[in-house]
Protein backbone atom coordinates (compact mmCIF):
# COMPACT_ATOMS: atom_id res chain seq x y z
CA UNK A 1 0.00 0.00 0.00
CA UNK A 2 0.80 3.91 -0.61
CA UNK A 3 1.04 4.16 3.53
CA UNK A 4 3.85 1.43 3.62
CA UNK A 5 6.08 3.74 1.92
CA UNK A 6 5.08 7.30 2.61
CA UNK A 7 4.40 8.93 6.43
CA UNK A 8 3.53 12.71 6.95
CA UNK A 9 6.46 14.68 7.72
CA UNK A 10 5.30 16.27 11.22
CA UNK A 11 8.93 17.15 11.65
CA UNK A 12 8.41 19.78 9.11
CA UNK A 13 5.56 21.19 11.21
CA UNK A 14 7.43 20.71 14.38
CA UNK A 15 11.46 20.63 13.57
CA UNK A 16 11.90 18.32 15.99
CA UNK A 17 15.20 16.17 16.46
CA UNK A 18 16.08 14.64 13.75
CA UNK A 19 16.51 10.31 13.86
CA UNK A 20 19.11 9.16 12.76
CA UNK A 21 21.36 12.58 12.74
CA UNK A 22 20.45 13.00 16.47
CA UNK A 23 21.77 9.26 16.96
CA UNK A 24 25.09 10.11 15.65
CA UNK A 25 25.51 13.10 18.22
CA UNK A 26 27.52 11.76 21.26
CA UNK A 27 27.63 14.24 24.68
CA UNK A 28 30.10 13.00 26.75
CA UNK A 29 31.52 16.02 27.77
CA UNK A 30 28.56 18.39 27.48
CA UNK A 31 29.50 19.85 24.46
CA UNK A 32 28.22 17.91 21.56
CA UNK A 33 28.58 18.58 18.12
CA UNK A 34 25.98 20.36 15.57
CA UNK A 35 25.06 19.08 12.55
CA UNK A 36 26.28 21.26 10.65
CA UNK A 37 29.50 20.67 12.08
CA UNK A 38 28.99 17.00 11.37
CA UNK A 39 28.65 17.53 8.04
CA UNK A 40 31.51 19.57 7.45
CA UNK A 41 34.10 17.03 9.77
CA UNK A 42 32.16 14.18 6.98
CA UNK A 43 32.86 15.78 3.87
CA UNK A 44 36.94 16.66 5.52
CA UNK A 45 37.10 13.07 6.05
CA UNK A 46 35.68 11.62 2.54
CA UNK A 47 37.96 13.78 0.86
CA UNK A 48 40.74 12.97 2.52
CA UNK A 49 39.69 8.75 2.07
CA UNK A 50 41.71 6.77 -0.38
CA UNK A 51 38.39 6.14 -1.93
CA UNK A 52 37.91 9.12 -3.01
CA UNK A 53 41.29 9.89 -4.79
CA UNK A 54 40.71 6.50 -6.42
CA UNK A 55 37.07 8.07 -7.68
CA UNK A 56 39.16 11.10 -8.87
CA UNK A 57 41.96 9.57 -10.77
CA UNK A 58 40.04 7.09 -12.27
CA UNK A 59 37.67 9.59 -13.85
CA UNK A 60 40.87 11.57 -15.08
CA UNK A 61 41.97 8.42 -17.04
CA UNK A 62 38.65 8.23 -17.90
CA UNK A 63 38.86 11.79 -19.67
CA UNK A 64 42.15 10.63 -21.15
CA UNK A 65 44.79 12.45 -18.27
CA UNK A 66 47.22 9.82 -17.02
CA UNK A 67 50.22 9.65 -15.12
CA UNK A 68 52.48 10.34 -18.45
CA UNK A 69 51.41 13.90 -18.18
CA UNK A 70 53.93 14.13 -15.40
CA UNK A 71 56.38 13.41 -17.87
CA UNK A 72 59.74 15.86 -18.00
CA UNK A 73 62.84 16.19 -19.97
CA UNK A 74 65.55 18.46 -18.68
CA UNK A 75 67.62 18.57 -21.87
CA UNK A 76 67.16 21.37 -24.30
CA UNK A 77 65.81 21.24 -27.57
CA UNK A 78 64.68 17.57 -26.72
CA UNK A 79 61.31 16.28 -27.44
CA UNK A 80 58.91 15.67 -24.27
CA UNK A 81 55.59 14.23 -26.12
CA UNK A 82 53.17 13.18 -23.73
CA UNK A 83 51.00 10.61 -25.63
CA UNK A 84 47.21 9.59 -24.30
CA UNK A 85 45.67 6.20 -25.28
CA UNK A 86 41.84 6.48 -23.89
CA UNK A 87 42.07 2.77 -23.28
CA UNK A 88 40.18 3.09 -19.95
CA UNK A 89 37.15 4.78 -21.98
CA UNK A 90 37.30 1.81 -24.63
CA UNK A 91 37.08 -1.01 -21.62
CA UNK A 92 34.02 1.08 -19.79
CA UNK A 93 32.05 1.76 -22.93
CA UNK A 94 32.67 -1.91 -24.30
CA UNK A 95 31.28 -3.33 -20.97
CA UNK A 96 28.17 -1.19 -20.83
CA UNK A 97 27.54 -1.39 -24.61
CA UNK A 98 27.44 -4.60 -24.03
CA UNK A 99 25.15 -4.87 -21.41
CA UNK A 100 22.65 -1.59 -22.36
CA UNK A 101 23.34 -0.99 -25.89
CA UNK A 102 20.37 -2.82 -26.49
CA UNK A 103 16.47 -2.29 -24.55
CA UNK A 104 16.53 -4.35 -21.51
CA UNK A 105 13.29 -6.81 -21.56
CA UNK A 106 10.50 -6.03 -18.12
CA UNK A 107 9.00 -9.97 -17.67
CA UNK A 108 6.18 -10.11 -15.16
CA UNK A 109 2.63 -11.78 -15.00
CA UNK A 110 0.89 -8.63 -14.40
CA UNK A 111 0.28 -7.00 -18.11
CA UNK A 112 -0.97 -3.70 -16.52
CA UNK A 113 2.07 -3.66 -14.60
CA UNK A 114 4.50 -4.41 -17.26
CA UNK A 115 2.61 -1.52 -19.12
CA UNK A 116 2.86 0.98 -16.41
CA UNK A 117 6.70 -0.31 -15.87
CA UNK A 118 7.78 0.66 -19.09
CA UNK A 119 5.69 4.04 -19.68
CA UNK A 120 8.00 4.96 -16.32
CA UNK A 121 11.10 3.05 -17.98
CA UNK A 122 11.18 5.64 -21.27
CA UNK A 123 13.99 6.49 -22.99
CA UNK A 124 15.11 9.28 -20.70
CA UNK A 125 15.47 6.73 -17.69
CA UNK A 126 17.14 3.96 -20.04
CA UNK A 127 19.56 6.65 -20.99
CA UNK A 128 20.21 7.70 -17.14
CA UNK A 129 20.86 3.45 -16.28
CA UNK A 130 23.15 3.12 -18.93
CA UNK A 131 24.93 6.93 -17.40
CA UNK A 132 24.11 5.17 -13.89
CA UNK A 133 26.38 1.87 -14.91
CA UNK A 134 28.93 3.90 -15.92
CA UNK A 135 29.61 5.29 -13.41
CA UNK A 136 29.55 2.29 -11.18
CA UNK A 137 32.19 1.19 -13.16
CA UNK A 138 34.01 4.17 -13.28
CA UNK A 139 33.77 5.05 -9.83
CA UNK A 140 33.62 1.61 -8.19
CA UNK A 141 30.03 2.82 -6.97
CA UNK A 142 26.90 4.65 -8.86
CA UNK A 143 24.30 5.97 -7.13
CA UNK A 144 20.58 7.69 -9.22
CA UNK A 145 18.26 9.59 -6.67
CA UNK A 146 14.37 9.53 -7.61
CA UNK A 147 12.43 12.91 -7.44
CA UNK A 148 9.41 14.04 -8.38
CA UNK A 149 9.74 16.80 -10.91
CA UNK A 150 7.11 20.19 -10.85
CA UNK A 151 5.29 18.23 -12.91
CA UNK A 152 4.57 15.19 -10.26
CA UNK A 153 6.58 12.82 -12.63
CA UNK A 154 8.98 10.24 -11.37
CA UNK A 155 12.67 11.01 -12.44
CA UNK A 156 15.93 10.13 -11.81
CA UNK A 157 19.04 12.09 -11.72
CA UNK A 158 22.22 10.75 -11.18
CA UNK A 159 24.61 11.90 -8.41
CA UNK A 160 28.38 12.03 -8.79
CA UNK A 161 30.20 9.60 -6.89
CA UNK A 162 32.56 12.02 -5.68
CA UNK A 163 29.59 14.03 -4.57
CA UNK A 164 27.69 11.37 -2.28
CA UNK A 165 28.68 9.72 1.19
CA UNK A 166 26.79 7.19 2.12
CA UNK A 167 26.04 6.47 5.96
CA UNK A 168 25.69 2.59 6.05
CA UNK A 169 23.67 0.84 8.24
CA UNK A 170 25.84 -2.19 8.04
CA UNK A 171 29.55 -3.42 7.74
CA UNK A 172 28.45 -5.42 4.28
CA UNK A 173 27.17 -1.82 2.89
CA UNK A 174 23.53 -3.41 2.31
CA UNK A 175 21.38 -0.92 3.43
CA UNK A 176 21.73 2.76 4.80
CA UNK A 177 20.67 5.36 7.47
CA UNK A 178 21.31 8.04 5.41
CA UNK A 179 23.67 10.28 2.91
CA UNK A 180 24.95 13.41 2.75
CA UNK A 181 25.29 15.31 -0.81
CA UNK A 182 27.68 18.09 -1.03
CA UNK A 183 28.99 20.15 -4.23
CA UNK A 184 29.97 23.44 -5.47
CA UNK A 185 28.31 26.51 -6.45
CA UNK A 186 28.92 30.14 -7.67
CA UNK A 187 28.06 33.02 -5.64
CA UNK A 188 28.49 36.87 -6.42
CA UNK A 189 29.11 38.52 -2.87
CA UNK A 190 28.76 42.25 -3.36
CA UNK A 191 31.20 42.84 -6.51
CA UNK A 192 33.60 39.15 -5.15
CA UNK A 193 33.30 36.09 -7.48
CA UNK A 194 33.13 33.31 -4.68
CA UNK A 195 32.79 29.63 -4.70
CA UNK A 196 30.73 27.75 -1.90
CA UNK A 197 30.26 24.20 -0.71
CA UNK A 198 26.47 23.28 0.15
CA UNK A 199 25.83 20.14 1.47
CA UNK A 200 22.16 17.80 1.79
CA UNK A 201 21.69 15.07 4.39
CA UNK A 202 19.35 12.93 3.63
CA UNK A 203 17.85 10.63 6.20
CA UNK A 204 14.16 9.06 6.71
CA UNK A 205 13.14 12.49 8.54
CA UNK A 206 13.52 14.78 5.58
CA UNK A 207 16.75 16.92 4.25
CA UNK A 208 18.70 19.53 5.97
CA UNK A 209 20.49 21.95 4.03
CA UNK A 210 23.73 23.42 5.37
CA UNK A 211 26.08 25.72 3.12
CA UNK A 212 29.90 26.47 3.89
CA UNK A 213 30.92 30.17 5.34
CA UNK A 214 34.55 31.27 6.02
CA UNK A 215 33.78 29.64 9.53
CA UNK A 216 33.10 25.97 8.35
CA UNK A 217 29.36 24.86 7.66
CA UNK A 218 26.08 26.62 8.74
CA UNK A 219 22.29 25.85 8.54
CA UNK A 220 21.17 26.99 5.30
CA UNK A 221 17.98 28.76 5.83
CA UNK A 222 17.56 30.39 2.29
CA UNK A 223 17.21 26.11 1.04
CA UNK A 224 14.44 26.04 2.88
CA UNK A 225 12.45 27.16 6.02
CA UNK A 226 15.38 26.67 9.48
CA UNK A 227 17.14 24.67 6.63
CA UNK A 228 15.08 21.78 6.81
CA UNK A 229 11.98 20.25 4.68
CA UNK A 230 10.24 16.62 3.28
CA UNK A 231 11.65 14.45 0.93
CA UNK A 232 8.51 16.33 -1.83
CA UNK A 233 4.81 17.16 -1.34
CA UNK A 234 1.92 15.60 -2.08
CA UNK A 235 -1.42 17.27 -2.32
CA UNK A 236 -0.12 20.34 -0.90
CA UNK A 237 1.45 18.14 2.30
CA UNK A 238 4.33 17.08 3.04
CA UNK A 239 5.52 13.76 2.94
CA UNK A 240 9.08 11.56 3.75
CA UNK A 241 10.08 8.23 2.49
CA UNK A 242 10.51 5.60 5.04
CA UNK A 243 14.06 5.24 4.18
CA UNK A 244 16.64 7.52 2.24
CA UNK A 245 15.65 7.91 -1.38
CA UNK A 246 18.62 6.70 -3.00
CA UNK A 247 19.77 3.82 -4.48
CA UNK A 248 22.58 2.30 -5.92
CA UNK A 249 24.83 0.27 -8.11
CA UNK A 250 28.53 -1.34 -7.18
CA UNK A 251 31.20 -2.58 -9.35
CA UNK A 252 32.44 -5.24 -6.76
CA UNK A 253 31.87 -5.42 -3.55
CA UNK A 254 35.56 -3.75 -2.51
CA UNK A 255 33.43 -0.93 -4.32
CA UNK A 256 37.02 -0.35 -6.60
CA UNK A 257 36.61 0.98 -9.67
CA UNK A 258 38.17 -0.65 -13.15
CA UNK A 259 41.15 1.59 -13.25
CA UNK A 260 42.61 0.35 -10.05
CA UNK A 261 43.18 -3.08 -11.53
CA UNK A 262 44.67 -2.00 -14.96
CA UNK A 263 46.23 1.43 -14.01
CA UNK A 264 49.82 0.43 -14.55
CA UNK A 265 49.46 -1.50 -17.21
CA UNK A 266 48.00 2.16 -18.98
CA UNK A 267 50.57 4.12 -17.84
CA UNK A 268 53.10 2.51 -19.07
CA UNK A 269 51.25 1.75 -22.53
CA UNK A 270 51.53 5.81 -22.54
CA UNK A 271 54.95 5.75 -20.83
CA UNK A 272 56.89 3.43 -23.41
CA UNK A 273 54.62 5.12 -26.33
CA UNK A 274 55.58 8.84 -25.48
CA UNK A 275 59.75 8.03 -24.95
CA UNK A 276 59.31 5.96 -28.29
CA UNK A 277 57.60 8.97 -29.99
CA UNK A 278 60.55 11.45 -28.59
CA UNK A 279 63.68 8.45 -29.86
CA UNK A 280 62.10 9.08 -33.63
CA UNK A 281 61.66 12.47 -33.01
CA UNK A 282 65.37 13.26 -31.96
CA UNK A 283 67.29 11.10 -33.15
CA UNK A 284 65.89 11.02 -36.57
CA UNK A 285 68.52 9.41 -39.17
CA UNK A 286 71.81 10.76 -38.04
CA UNK A 287 73.78 10.99 -35.18
CA UNK A 288 76.68 13.76 -35.75
CA UNK A 289 80.20 14.08 -34.34
CA UNK A 290 81.66 17.55 -34.02
CA UNK A 291 85.08 18.10 -34.00
CA UNK A 292 86.47 21.87 -33.06
CA UNK A 293 82.99 22.69 -33.14
CA UNK A 294 82.77 26.51 -33.40
CA UNK A 295 79.25 27.40 -31.69
CA UNK A 296 79.11 27.52 -27.79
CA UNK A 297 77.23 24.48 -26.64
CA UNK A 298 74.96 21.82 -28.55
CA UNK A 299 71.70 23.45 -28.36
CA UNK A 300 73.29 26.37 -31.26
CA UNK A 301 74.34 23.51 -32.92
CA UNK A 302 70.83 21.63 -33.58
CA UNK A 303 69.24 25.16 -34.31
CA UNK A 304 71.91 26.10 -37.04
CA UNK A 305 71.46 23.36 -38.42
CA UNK A 306 67.67 23.24 -38.27
CA UNK A 307 67.44 26.45 -39.55
CA UNK A 308 70.22 27.10 -41.60
CA UNK A 309 71.41 23.89 -42.83
CA UNK A 310 74.92 24.60 -42.09
CA UNK A 311 77.15 25.27 -38.87
CA UNK A 312 80.57 27.06 -38.24
CA UNK A 313 83.55 25.05 -37.34
CA UNK A 314 86.88 25.84 -36.39
CA UNK A 315 90.06 25.84 -38.65
CA UNK A 316 90.30 22.10 -38.69
CA UNK A 317 86.82 21.12 -37.51
CA UNK A 318 84.27 18.79 -39.00
CA UNK A 319 81.59 17.00 -39.09
CA UNK A 320 80.90 13.36 -39.37
CA UNK A 321 77.78 11.62 -39.52
CA UNK A 322 76.93 8.23 -37.82
CA UNK A 323 73.91 6.26 -39.35
CA UNK A 324 71.47 5.40 -36.55
CA UNK A 325 70.40 2.24 -36.35
CA UNK A 326 66.68 2.39 -34.95
CA UNK A 327 64.99 -0.75 -34.26
CA UNK A 328 61.74 -0.88 -32.22
CA UNK A 329 60.03 -4.10 -33.10
CA UNK A 330 61.12 -4.82 -29.38
CA UNK A 331 59.38 -2.22 -28.15
CA UNK A 332 56.25 -2.99 -30.19
CA UNK A 333 56.15 -6.31 -28.99
CA UNK A 334 56.34 -5.29 -25.18
CA UNK A 335 53.39 -2.75 -26.01
CA UNK A 336 51.71 -5.09 -27.64
CA UNK A 337 52.11 -7.42 -24.77
CA UNK A 338 50.93 -4.84 -22.65
CA UNK A 339 47.71 -4.50 -24.46
CA UNK A 340 46.88 -8.11 -23.99
CA UNK A 341 47.36 -7.95 -20.37
CA UNK A 342 45.27 -4.54 -20.25
CA UNK A 343 42.04 -6.24 -22.15
CA UNK A 344 42.94 -9.60 -19.77
CA UNK A 345 42.75 -8.17 -16.71
CA UNK A 346 40.25 -5.46 -17.59
CA UNK A 347 38.13 -8.33 -18.87
CA UNK A 348 37.35 -7.26 -22.29
CA UNK A 349 37.12 -7.79 -25.71
CA UNK A 350 40.75 -6.39 -27.79
CA UNK A 351 39.15 -5.73 -31.31
CA UNK A 352 42.25 -5.61 -32.78
CA UNK A 353 43.07 -9.30 -32.38
CA UNK A 354 43.62 -10.04 -35.87
CA UNK A 355 41.83 -13.76 -35.54
CA UNK A 356 38.35 -12.05 -34.02
CA UNK A 357 37.08 -11.22 -37.27
CA UNK A 358 37.05 -15.05 -38.86
CA UNK A 359 36.35 -16.67 -35.77
CA UNK A 360 33.77 -19.24 -35.28
CA UNK A 361 30.57 -18.73 -33.05
CA UNK A 362 32.29 -21.16 -30.18
CA UNK A 363 35.36 -19.31 -30.49
CA UNK A 364 33.74 -16.01 -30.15
CA UNK A 365 31.50 -17.09 -27.14
CA UNK A 366 35.33 -18.08 -25.40
CA UNK A 367 36.62 -14.42 -26.48
CA UNK A 368 33.85 -13.05 -24.82
CA UNK A 369 33.63 -14.96 -22.19
CA UNK A 370 35.70 -12.25 -19.43
CA UNK A 371 33.78 -9.76 -20.40
CA UNK A 372 30.37 -11.82 -20.38
CA UNK A 373 31.14 -13.02 -16.83
CA UNK A 374 31.83 -9.25 -15.63
CA UNK A 375 28.71 -7.77 -16.85
CA UNK A 376 26.80 -10.86 -15.45
CA UNK A 377 27.91 -9.59 -12.38
CA UNK A 378 26.62 -5.89 -12.96
CA UNK A 379 23.60 -7.22 -14.12
CA UNK A 380 22.87 -8.84 -11.06
CA UNK A 381 23.98 -5.60 -9.24
CA UNK A 382 21.50 -3.89 -11.43
CA UNK A 383 18.73 -6.65 -10.28
CA UNK A 384 18.94 -5.31 -7.01
CA UNK A 385 18.82 -2.03 -7.91
CA UNK A 386 15.46 -2.22 -9.46
CA UNK A 387 14.44 -3.84 -6.94
CA UNK A 388 15.23 -0.96 -4.33
CA UNK A 389 14.02 1.13 -7.19
CA UNK A 390 10.54 -0.42 -6.85
CA UNK A 391 8.61 1.02 -3.89
CA UNK A 392 9.25 4.60 -5.44
CA UNK A 393 8.07 3.17 -8.77
CA UNK A 394 5.09 1.20 -7.02
CA UNK A 395 4.03 4.55 -5.05
CA UNK A 396 4.30 6.54 -8.13
CA UNK A 397 2.05 4.20 -9.89
CA UNK A 398 -0.83 4.32 -7.22
CA UNK A 399 -0.53 8.14 -6.96
CA UNK A 400 -0.82 8.94 -10.29
CA UNK A 401 -3.93 6.36 -9.83
CA UNK A 402 -2.31 2.78 -12.66
CA UNK A 403 -3.24 1.16 -9.67
CA UNK A 404 -1.60 -0.88 -6.51
CA UNK A 405 1.16 -3.56 -7.64
CA UNK A 406 3.02 -3.31 -3.97
CA UNK A 407 2.52 -7.44 -4.11
CA UNK A 408 3.47 -7.71 -8.22
CA UNK A 409 7.03 -8.64 -9.11
CA UNK A 410 8.59 -8.00 -12.03
CA UNK A 411 12.29 -9.46 -13.50
CA UNK A 412 14.74 -7.52 -15.44
CA UNK A 413 16.17 -9.24 -19.10
CA UNK A 414 19.40 -7.65 -20.07
CA UNK A 415 19.55 -8.32 -23.70
CA UNK A 416 23.65 -8.44 -24.14
CA UNK A 417 24.89 -7.55 -27.98
CA UNK A 418 27.40 -10.00 -28.64
CA UNK A 419 28.19 -11.12 -32.14
CA UNK A 420 25.98 -14.22 -32.29
CA UNK A 421 24.97 -16.59 -34.66
CA UNK A 422 21.43 -15.87 -35.47
CA UNK A 423 20.48 -18.56 -36.90
CA UNK A 424 22.37 -21.00 -34.56
CA UNK A 425 19.68 -18.89 -31.68
CA UNK A 426 16.49 -19.36 -33.76
CA UNK A 427 17.44 -23.06 -34.49
CA UNK A 428 17.83 -23.47 -30.34
CA UNK A 429 14.28 -21.34 -29.49
CA UNK A 430 12.74 -23.22 -32.14
CA UNK A 431 14.19 -26.63 -30.68
CA UNK A 432 12.72 -25.65 -27.48
CA UNK A 433 9.24 -25.38 -28.36
CA UNK A 434 6.93 -27.52 -25.71
CA UNK A 435 9.94 -27.09 -22.96
CA UNK A 436 9.81 -23.34 -22.74
CA UNK A 437 6.93 -21.47 -22.71
CA UNK A 438 6.24 -19.07 -25.91
CA UNK A 439 7.05 -15.84 -23.42
CA UNK A 440 10.55 -17.59 -22.75
CA UNK A 441 11.02 -18.35 -26.59
CA UNK A 442 10.23 -14.70 -27.59
CA UNK A 443 12.06 -13.32 -24.79
CA UNK A 444 15.37 -15.11 -26.23
CA UNK A 445 14.74 -14.55 -29.89
CA UNK A 446 16.97 -12.31 -31.43
CA UNK A 447 14.78 -10.34 -33.56
CA UNK A 448 12.58 -10.14 -31.09
CA UNK A 449 12.08 -6.24 -28.66
CA UNK A 450 8.76 -6.29 -27.24
CA UNK A 451 7.23 -9.48 -26.30
CA UNK A 452 3.74 -8.64 -25.62
CA UNK A 453 3.43 -6.68 -28.78
CA UNK A 454 4.61 -9.82 -30.60
CA UNK A 455 2.06 -11.79 -28.82
CA UNK A 456 -0.79 -9.75 -29.54
CA UNK A 457 0.40 -9.81 -33.26
CA UNK A 458 0.40 -13.99 -33.15
CA UNK A 459 -2.66 -13.72 -31.47
CA UNK A 460 -4.09 -11.32 -34.30
CA UNK A 461 -2.95 -13.49 -36.80
CA UNK A 462 -4.40 -16.37 -35.64
CA UNK A 463 -7.98 -14.78 -35.55
CA UNK A 464 -7.44 -13.69 -39.11
CA UNK A 465 -6.43 -17.34 -40.03
CA UNK A 466 -9.22 -18.55 -37.87
CA UNK A 467 -11.81 -16.16 -39.49
CA UNK A 468 -10.13 -16.97 -43.20
CA UNK A 469 -9.61 -21.18 -42.57
CA UNK A 470 -11.47 -22.12 -39.61
CA UNK A 471 -10.10 -22.97 -36.42
CA UNK A 472 -9.42 -26.73 -36.72
CA UNK A 473 -6.81 -26.23 -39.94
CA UNK A 474 -5.57 -23.64 -38.49
CA UNK A 475 -4.21 -25.53 -35.21
CA UNK A 476 -3.33 -28.36 -37.15
CA UNK A 477 -0.66 -26.48 -39.31
CA UNK A 478 0.28 -24.70 -35.99
CA UNK A 479 1.08 -27.27 -34.21
CA UNK A 480 2.77 -29.24 -37.02
CA UNK A 481 4.92 -26.40 -37.94
CA UNK A 482 3.51 -26.07 -41.26
CA UNK A 483 1.87 -22.70 -43.08
CA UNK A 484 -1.69 -23.52 -44.25
CA UNK A 485 -0.38 -24.79 -47.78
CA UNK A 486 1.25 -27.68 -46.15
CA UNK A 487 4.70 -26.55 -46.96
CA UNK A 488 7.34 -26.11 -44.02
CA UNK A 489 6.60 -22.63 -42.35
CA UNK A 490 9.36 -20.05 -43.37
CA UNK A 491 11.25 -17.97 -41.03
CA UNK A 492 9.88 -14.56 -40.43
CA UNK A 493 11.20 -11.59 -42.59
CA UNK A 494 13.81 -9.83 -40.06
CA UNK A 495 11.73 -6.94 -38.68
CA UNK A 496 14.11 -6.34 -35.89
CA UNK A 497 17.43 -6.75 -34.59
CA UNK A 498 19.17 -7.63 -31.54
CA UNK A 499 20.73 -10.54 -29.43
CA UNK A 500 19.71 -13.18 -27.40
CA UNK A 501 18.59 -12.40 -23.52
CA UNK A 502 21.04 -13.28 -21.07
CA UNK A 503 20.67 -13.27 -17.49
Amino acid sequence: MLLNWLKKDKAAASHGSTGSLASMVKDPDGVPMSAAEIVGEEIKEFKNSEQYKLMVMAEQYFRNRSDVQNKTNDVSNRSNTKIEHPILKKLIEQKINYLLANPFTVSTKNKKYAEALNEVFDDTFRRKWKGFGRAAIKSGIGWLQPYFNEEGKLCMMKIPSTELIPLWKDAEHTALDGFIRFYDVVEYIGKKKTTRTKAEWWDSTGVKYFISTDYGFTVDNDAAEEGKASHFMLNGKAYNWTKPPIIWVKYNDEELPLCYFIKELIDDINWQTSVTSDVLRDVAKFIYVLKNYGGQDLGEFIKDLREHLAIKVDADGGVDKLQADLNIDAVMKFLDKQRRDIFDYGCGVDTKDPDLGNASGTAINFRYMDLNADCNALALEMKDAFQQLKVFIDTYLQIIGKGDFSNETFDIIFNTDMPVNETDVINNVKASQGIISKRTALENHPWITDVDEELARIEEEKKQAMEEFGSGLFDSAMETGQNINGQAGAEPAPGQTGSAGDE
